[in-house]
């Protein structure tokens, strides 16, 4: 199981962890097929405690579906950044999973010495509850 992106759009979700550092944000992938992003939209987080968690709107949810189909392409995917912590999913992370057959990316974003901000993005499929860890594929 494997998950293409196109660099650009996997760079677009890093700047935006960096950026948005020491809190989490989020955003939606899209594609002209299931398993693959090439276009990011990113998304507000609406959390109460945004430093270790994320929430979009229902709202924004479809109006980036909406979005994504008016350019012909599907939504595929879901992501979100973890300040300090680990690229895997959290329990919150597996609870509120709920768009079936996207994948969810996770970018762990930490401080390195002299301010500079690193990164690792990894992906997952939700299925059944569980995590289970795709292969990302950067074209």
């Amino acid at each position: 199981m494997s998950f293409l992106i196109h660099c650009a759009a996997l760079e677009q979700i890093e700047e935006q962890a960096r950026q948005g550092f020491p809190y989490e944000v989020c955003g939606f992938l899209g594609g002209v097929v299931l398993g693959q992003g090439q276009k990011i939209r990113p998304a507000r987080n609406i959390a109460a405690h945004r430093q270790a968690e994320y929430i979009i709107s229902p709202e924004e949810t479809l109006m980036s579906l909406l979005n994504f189909e008016g350019d012909g392409l599907k939504l595929t995917g879901v992501y979100h950044s973890h300040p300090r912590y680990p690229a895997r999913p959290s329990g919150t992370d597996l609870a509120l999973a709920d768009l079936p057959g996207v994948f969810y990316l996770i970018t762990s974003i930490y401080d390195q010495p002299g301010g500079h901000l690193q990164c690792e993005t990894k992906v997952w499929k939700f299925i059944a509850g569980k995590a289970l860890a795709a292969d990302l594929n950067i074209l």
